[in-house]
């Protein structure tokens, strides 16, 4: 294939392609702009222009476009707007906020003076544009103060970072670390040398490391030539004498959420005395940007050496900020019974010298919000061009109620000492077990400092990219997987979110079932996965047969839960990847095994296990309920319930049993939620009762089945359970001595007939020697897919014959048109057989029925995975 000449041409070329370029357009928008008006005068007027006129001249004509969009009249806009800070009106303050849906993150501003109409706080902003992918659930703002027009942003659930410019509403994703590292902290400066903005990320080494005192440092420059467009090491490095107090800086700054603050050309991480048996003698680790050295300040005058700290792991109220330029730190003195914040400022970097410049009295009234606050934090200061006086920006978060945080923004006058609440925001978050809140508030500047589209955001936008893209969703997710070696372009295409999303929908679009087999492997596991359209070729042998009981779960958003007696396994049967996690129930080596009268296809040792999903955190997460104790006699029980988030290494968390006994079957997972049938034979009650559990609240309630439903009663054989349907919680109620199902489907709060599924001419499945449970629905015809453990068939509601796919006991037999409801190719030529054709095949082909079984198991066709990386504490 023929490559264009655009393709021969490396990315150091292209740079330069495009700055030789930039050059002829200033060169022109200077002849062009000579010939009606002198250049110098233009420049002169438009520097003092603000951003949103700038953007508006742009479009005047393209020599004026060039002119605006160049980086010499990015540095004299810049230059005008500090010329012209004492009489231009005040910044107005900047905050980020989760959308209705979680999944992307909105910015706002609003000015630094309450309500115009009623003098109350404001409590909204104006929107100025949405990050999508940033989960503003887990977003935090790095800088409260913006450096040189910039704004860094976090990402906790997805590790990423943002950096964006609220004037000109732009914002970029900086590429991803490949460092791993047990806690981290990263800030944003800017170097005066080059006119660029570096991140840079101090890292503490992971604890399995064999060099635990590893601290390293890595620098990201947005705007840096091609090959510095990476996280690389910083120049110097951390130097072994700061190892101890580099490490003391990050942990401070990851464990209580403060960021490092850029001031004089450097960034400084603030660390706390009790990190030491003693209080250091040095209070602050610095970064030049410039250089990309280290150097350590001086402890504050407060700090007295060789005073032991009163608490080990609690803060210490204090915090860097900075504030006219000049670096200052923010001492809290309400947790230690003074109603006082103090700002001490840093007079002098080579004596440390510190002064105490304000001292604000938190004790009357209006300050009640700033003292119950869990988080309180200083952001910096403005002056009013109406008056010269400086105002301090005070913002707070406190909790309200389970899932309501109070964010408030106070302004104080330090002549006056008045305390004004200009911003009083409530925001709903779901996961409040991930710790304390984050900041998120800052400022607008107006400036025009590009945030520098990533090289791999060009590299997915291309035309090529695209059509790449279109091929690998139609690639089976094993080839998509594979084809990520090819380069490194197809590598980030692959791994990135929305390709993932995106391959998940397209190839789910249809809702049709598919099916494999969990069969014999010679693995770790002792089970391996296999197209049913390729066991159906050949009969089961000895060799694929499984030597331990499985039970499958239905799909969850891409994923299965496997479970066995000991362990549980997290797979997608499409790609290989799986992640086992051991039995999450305490004193398992105690517990009684269940009667063998009890166990059927479905069940799997003394536990019930469920796998539910979080649409908001976009994470799997595991429910093991375990029996200790279970004497249907006495109705006496025991048992537990743990929880495991899938994305963290962490060990399970114990949780609250459910409210009543749930049976042996497993749970339904239907939109965030997993249902469980209770078990009438223990407890006090003898009614069937759906129990459910909402993973957002992570709170068990109880939901009432259809009035049809009779009491339990030991005359009364029949069975009930929980399946979902068509994305529908459903229950069933098999009865043995009719031998049918009864399926009921709850929609807007209401229960309704769903199915009638009879089974009396189906021997082999038969409700007296079995248990059937439905799968899933053909979406074009009605049937209804029906599994025993070793059996598969499609039932017609019509017809009332089921039409069999596969089964162990027989040699398997479909046809094209049975498999076109699996979504798969056929691959047999024989015609299906109905019940009474069953019979005559299973005396022939009948196998050895003490054989333990290979499993039918749902799956959807999907990438998801969940990498073994560590991932930092999310926030509020």
């Amino acid at each position: 294939m023929r490559r264009s000449r655009g393709e021969d041409i490396m990315p150091g070329e292209v740079s330069e392609s495009r700055r030789r370029r930039r050059g002829e357009h200033m060169a022109t928008a200077r002849d062009d702009c000579g010939a009606s008006l002198p250049y110098e005068m233009i420049i002169e007027v438009l520097q003092w222009l603000p951003v949103k006129s700038v953007f508006r001249f742009k479009a005047v004509c393209r020599s004026w476009a060039a002119l605006l969009s160049s980086d010499e009249f990015r540095r004299l806009h810049m230059s005008a707007a500090k010329a012209a800070k004492r009489r231009a009106p005040p910044a107005k303050l900047l905050y980020i906020s989760p959308t209705a849906t979680f999944d992307s993150t909105a910015v706002y501003s609003c000015s630094f003076s309450p309500s115009s109409s009623s003098g109350c706080p404001r409590d909204h902003g104006d929107l100025l544009f949405t990050i999508d992918g940033a989960r503003g659930n887990y977003v935090e703002v790095v800088t409260p103060a913006p450096c040189h027009g910039l704004t860094l942003l976090y990402d906790a659930l997805d590790t990423a970072y943002y950096i964006c410019n609220a004037a000109t509403r732009a914002a970029t994703r900086l590429p991803p670390s490949t460092s791993v590292a047990c806690s981290s902290s990263a800030g944003l400066g800017f170097d005066a040398l080059t006119d660029e903005h570096k991140v840079v990320r101090l890292m503490n080494g992971m604890f399995y490391q064999k060099d635990l005192d590893s601290v390293r440092c890595e620098v990201y420059t947005p705007g840096g030539p091609f090959m510095d467009r990476c996280w690389r090491p910083a120049a110097r490095g951390v130097p072994s004498s700061l190892h101890k107090f580099a490490r003391a800086a990050v942990r401070n700054a990851s464990v209580n959420k403060l960021s490092p603050v850029f001031a004089n050309g450097c960034l400084h991480w603030l660390m706390r005395p009790s990190s030491f048996i003693t209080t250091p003698s040095v209070a602050i680790v610095s970064f030049s940007v410039a250089e990309e050295t280290f150097t350590c300040l001086r402890s504050p005058p407060f700090w007295v050496p060789g005073t032991p700290p009163t608490s080990r792991c609690s803060s210490s109220g204090e915090q860097l900020v900075e504030i006219d330029d000049q670096l200052c730190l923010v001492r809290n003195r309400i947790p230690h019974g003074s109603n006082t914040l103090e700002i001490w400022k840093l007079l002098d970097y080579s004596s440390g010298d510190w002064l105490l410049d304000h001292r604000i009295n938190l004790s009357g009234h209006l300050a009640t919000n700033l003292r119950q606050s869990q988080i309180l934090r200083v952001i910096g200061s403005f002056c009013s061009y109406r008056s010269p006086r400086k105002k301090i920006i005070i913002t707070t978060s406190m909790h309200k109620i389970f899932d309501k945080y109070q964010k408030m923004v106070h302004t104080y006058d330090p002549r006056s000492e008045a305390l004004e609440t200009i911003l009083s925001i409530t925001e709903t978050h779901s996961t409040p077990q991930y710790g304390c809140p984050s900041s998120r508030f800052s400022f607008v500047q107006e400036t025009l400092a590009p945030v520098h589209t990533a090289d791999e955001e060009i590299a997915l936008s291309s035309d090529l990219a695209k059509a790449t893209r279109e091929v690998l969703l139609r690639l089976p997710a094993k080839s998509a997987i594979q084809s990520k070696f090819v380069c490194k372009r197809w590598f980030r295409l692959i791994e990135s979110k929305n390709f993932i999303q995106s391959y998940f929908q397209h190839k789910n679009i249809g809702k049709r079932p598919k099916v494999m087999l969990v069969v014999k492997s010679t693995g770790r596991l002792g089970f391996s996965f296999a197209p049913l359209n390729k066991c159906l070729q050949e009969a089961p042998s000895h060799s694929t047969l499984l030597d331990t009981k499985v039970v499958c779960s239905k799909p969850c958003h891409g994923l299965n839960l496997v479970s066995t007696d000991t362990n549980d396994y997290l797979c997608n049967p499409c790609t290989g990847f799986h992640r086992a996690y051991s039995n999450l129930g305490p004193n398992l080596h105690l517990r009684s095994r269940m009667p063998k009268t009890e166990e059927h296809a479905f069940t799997v040792g003394n536990k019930n296990v469920g796998l539910t999903f979080n649409p908001l955190t976009r994470e799997h997460v595991i429910v093991e309920i375990f029996y200790h104790q279970k004497d249907f006699e006495s109705r006496q029980y025991d048992m537990s319930c743990a929880l495991h988030w899938c994305n963290t290494p962490n060990a399970a968390q114990q949780h609250s049993v459910p409210p009543l006994p749930v049976n042996d079957m497993p749970p339904a997972y239907v939109e965030g939620m997993l249902y469980w049938m209770n078990e009438p034979r223990l407890g006090q009650s003898c009614e069937w009762t759906i129990v459910s559990f909402n993973l957002a609240t992570s709170t068990f309630d109880v939901v009432r089945c259809p009035l049809w439903f009779a009491r339990w009663s030991s005359r009364n054989r029949c069975r009930a359970f929980v399946v979902e349907l068509e994305g529908v919680l459903c229950a069933v109620l098999a009865d043995p001595v009719a031998d049918k199902l009864d399926v009921w489907k709850l929609e807007h709060g209401q229960w309704g007939r769903a199915y009638t599924i009879h089974l009396e001419a189906c021997p082999g499945y038969s409700l007296k020697t079995s248990v059937v449970v439905p799968l899933a629905v053909d979406p074009d015809h009605g049937r209804i897919l029906l599994n025993t453990g070793r059996k598969i068939g499609l039932y017609d509601p019509v017809e009332q014959t089921i039409q069999n796919l596969y089964s162990l006991d027989q040699v398997p037999v479909a046809s094209s048109a049975h498999l076109k409801f699996l979504d798969m190719p056929s691959t047999s030529s024989g015609d299906s057989l109905t019940c009474s054709e069953e019979e005559s095949v299973a005396e022939t082909n009948r196998m050895d029925s003490n054989l333990i079984p290979s499993v039918p198991m749902l799956y959807e066709e999907s990438l998801a995975c969940y990498s073994f990386v560590r991932k930092a504490n999310c926030l509020w």
